[in-house]
């Protein structure tokens, strides 16, 4: 009777034990699959998660129902933080950076670091262009806001090119290529465009 007390004991143990390493792997996994797809930085997603939701945004199904944009954000004067301030103070511009943004935005964009200073908003369900251009301003303007950096103001703004799916894009590399060229085009024109 001791002995088979004893072994009832262990297998109870064991049970706990295996079902820890389970709690535990689940934990892992999903640890891993977070990192796989955000941003270490900033906690935004990543390159990958912003393709797979711009390529389901495409979607025949999708693009019937509605239009989207990708709005690409580059961020104007950033090296100057980065030299004069440190890349401490740099990365923690980018987050603030980040913050804001999402702050800007409705719950069902998504907002994405690319890295360096190269942010990425897919606007989903648009009525019209318009929107477009006025979610970048917005987005102009509260980037254009003063951060408290390391007990200074630091200012910067944003050049932002569109993409819009009315182009009928047919991958997210080319409506990606598309914003890129527009953020370029209008950092080409003076910055904060």
């Amino acid at each position: 009777e001791d002995q088979l007390t004893d072994q009832v004991r262990n297998v109870g143990q064991i049970c706990a034990e295996l079902a820890s390493l389970a709690v535990e792997r689940q934990r892992v996994s999903l640890q891993l699959s977070h990192q796989a797809t955000h941003d270490a930085l900033t906690g935004l997603p990543n390159r990958t998660l912003l393709f797979s939701r711009i390529k389901d945004a495409l979607l025949p199904t999708a693009t019937s129902e509605r239009s989207v944009a990708v709005l690409f954000c580059d961020l104007d004067r950033f090296k100057a933080v980065n030299d004069s301030m440190g890349h401490p103070a740099g990365d923690r511009l980018l987050a603030e950076v980040g913050n804001r943004l999402m702050a800007t935005v409705r719950g069902s964009d998504t907002v994405a670091r690319l890295g360096g200073d190269e942010f990425v908003i897919l606007v989903d369900r648009l009525s019209d262009e318009n929107q477009a251009n006025a979610i970048a301003l917005r987005l102009q303007g509260v980037l254009a806001e003063p951060f408290s950096i390391g007990g200074r103001e630091v200012f910067t703004s944003a050049s932002i090119g569109i993409a819009l799916s009315l182009a009928e894009y047919q991958t997210p590399d080319d409506m990606m290529r598309a914003a890129d060229m527009a953020m370029y085009h209008a950092k080409s024109r003076g910055k904060a465009r």
